[in-house]
């Protein structure tokens, strides 16, 4: 969630008329919003941390404890008690409550408190005479009503209010069933004849009620069996919970994002660890052939395969665990002829068509944000055209970005333009005003999220870039982005790693559950010359370097050890001898304890899978010269 849905979600809770509250597994309060100073007379800084025991009443406390450990277990009943103000009067209040699991654990609960003091005067008045009632009900925020032989005879204004008429308008030959969503009419009037029989019952139901103007919220309904002039009735309180029912789908979508998140960074890190054992097998066959064998080439093309998976992997993780940007030289064409390559095998009623210029100029830019663009852009193209269609995607370079950019940018000179055009149906200009605004989207209710366009502006702009959007209906849409070229690249030659063994000199502690990785980067890593000590536990590595320290260069690590985290086999080994160097490695990605324990004094961090070549570099540059 980002920070500004953060704090409309947070204005919100803090502006129901309700108290929002949570605790923890042992009845501490840990938040309460601040209505709970309107019910009770506390500040929200008089209730944290403190026992719900303080606040309950004590002939209710008992049942108060007994529905709490319900709670904690899975009940979700609500429960009515005597809630003590701050001046010692009680109120009467409700709760409705469910638990916070965090991690498939329970952690607390999270419930809504509504003061229902009108409510019990309201019954208790009603005990006693008709006529008392009235201006309690009348002023009452419930909404409530009397139902006698299926047709409302009393609705006071708030009731009226809720289903969208006003005071005038006739209501008198209105029957009850007429308000209630046909999907729940059923079984709210069989509930309604059970009552009227004498049948015993929860006392609440909540289902959906059609409004005046034909819009739907969701209620929840506290019926009591009473007589009315003389007659059996059933009186009736009834609550809008729409939007405690929009928080609490919003809220399991969130959790459901987080745990889609929490899988697919798991495949993707077990993925590259697959990748790096490939890659390791193939870059020992490619040392021990002979530069002219035959199977070079098909062992330098799995070599490139290891890449392209490598990065759709980072893409996933990209989206799962975020990040910072990673600038580099980007070929533009390369990064359109791999993403399209990829979609049109997804997507294959759409016919793909590149334009792509020659002797195009690299751009400075994260690869995979610009990948997430395209991917972006080729996706709500496809979705336009499901019957199929045609998707051009050129590439151009021109000569001034302040030329083609509506207002001034930080970047100046040539750039490089991306358009991506289909022949879908396009969109109205009411449409195209609100295309880059955050969570709107036409695909309907849970066909989308409504980030794609507002994430390629944000990309674009964090680029130095422009990004320009035009469609008509019947005409198709066109997106072009703008990005800084790079005036001048610089030709940078590569040195291949070595090809003759004992290039190398040093002592290396390699350290990785994953057999296959763990082999074969010992096996290179002995062929360039170094001595290898090998781990497959965390438990393993400390006793390896108890042993041998002293002679001890190097620890490769990585990040995922099972018995001991890597955080806690670092401060093991500091304590045998505070200088250790470690290296880092991981499939998962730069994430935040990689930062930390970098910050902890680590030396750099390898992301599977690695190239060979960029190991031994990187261990060269951390390694003191030989001799």
């Amino acid at each position: 969630m980002g920070q500004s849905d953060e704090k409309r979600y947070q204005a919100i809770v803090e502006n129901l008329n309700d108290v929002v509250y949570t605790t923890d597994i042992n009845a501490a309060i840990t938040y309460i919003s601040p209505n709970i100073q309107r019910i009770g007379g506390y500040l929200p800084s008089e209730v944290v941390g403190r026992s719900f025991a303080d606040f309950v009443h004590p002939d209710d406390l008992p049942g108060r404890i007994d529905h709490f450990q319900k709670i904690l277990t899975g009940a979700n009943e609500p429960s009515e008690y005597r809630m003590l103000t701050k001046s010692g009067t009680p109120r009467w209040v409700r709760t409705s409550a469910r638990t916070i699991v965090t991690a498939g654990k329970v952690v607390g609960i999270q419930g809504v408190l509504v003061d229902i003091s009108d409510r019990k005067a309201t019954e208790k008045a009603l005990r006693h005479s008709k006529e008392r009632y009235r201006l309690l009900v009348e002023n009452a925020r419930d909404a409530i009503f009397v139902i006698q032989d299926k047709r409302v005879v009393f609705m006071n204004a708030s009731a009226i209010a809720i289903v969208g008429y006003s005071p005038d308008d006739q209501l008198a030959d209105l029957t009850f069933d007429q308000f209630i969503h046909p999907d729940d009419r059923e079984r709210i009037v069989a509930r309604h004849l059970q009552r009227l029989a004498g049948a015993v019952l929860n006392d609440h139901a909540s289902f959906r009620i059609i409004c005046k103007d034909q819009s739907v919220k969701h209620v929840n309904l506290n019926a009591v069996l009473i007589e009315w002039e003389g007659k059996p009735a059933v009186l009736n309180f009834l609550r809008d919970i729409t939007t405690e029912m929009q928080q609490s789908e919003k809220a399991r979508h969130s959790q459901k994002l987080e745990a889609l998140g929490t899988l697919a960074g798991g495949i993707a890190h077990n993925f590259n660890n697959l990748l790096m054992g490939i890659q390791g097998n193939a870059s020992l066959a490619l040392i021990q052939l002979d530069a002219s064998h035959p199977l070079r080439t098909r062992l330098e093309k799995i070599m490139q395969l290891v890449q392209n998976g490598a990065r759709l992997t980072g893409q996933l993780l990209q989206y799962t665990r975020g990040g910072h940007h990673h600038i580099k030289r980007v070929d533009l064409n390369q990064v359109v002829s791999d993403v399209s390559a990829t979609l049109a095998a997804t997507q294959k009623q759409v016919c793909i068509r590149l334009q792509l210029a020659a002797d195009l100029p690299p751009i400075e830019a994260d690869r995979q944000q610009i990948e997430q663009v395209l991917i972006n852009l080729l996706l709500n193209a496809a979705e336009a055209m499901p019957d199929g269609g045609d998707v051009r995607i050129a590439t151009t370079c021109l000569p001034d970005l302040q030329a083609v950019a509506p207002t001034p940018l930080s970047a100046k000179g040539p750039c490089v333009r991306l358009e991506v055009a289909d022949s879908g149906p396009g969109m109205s200009r009411a449409t195209l005003e609100r295309i880059f605004e955050p969570f709107f989207t036409t695909k309907g209710l849970g066909r989308g999220t409504g980030l794609g366009l507002s994430t390629a502006f944000g990309i674009i702009k964090s680029h130095g870039g422009h990004i320009e959007v035009n469609s008509a209906p019947g005409h198709g849409t066109c997106v072009r982005f703008y990005l800084p070229a790079i005036a001048h690249p610089e030709v940078q030659a590569t040195r291949p790693a070595s090809s003759d063994p004992h290039t190398f000199t040093g002592t290396l502690l390699l350290v990785d559950d994953e057999t296959s990785i763990l082999e074969t980067s010992a096996q290179l890593l002995t062929y360039s010359g170094f001595t290898v000590l090998k781990a497959s536990s965390g438990r393993a590595a400390l006793a390896l370097y108890q042993h041998h320290h002293r002679t001890i260069d190097l620890v490769v690590l990585d990040m995922v050890m099972p018995g001991m985290s890597a955080k806690t086999l670092l401060q093991r080994m500091r304590e045998v001898h505070p200088d250790v160097k470690v290296l880092l490695s991981s499939g998962y990605g730069m994430d935040e304890q990689a930062r930390a324990l970098l910050l902890q004094g680590c030396v750099g961090f390898l992301q599977k899978p690695y190239d060979f070549n960029a190991m031994l570099t990187t261990i060269q540059r951390l390694l003191p010269p030989a001799g």
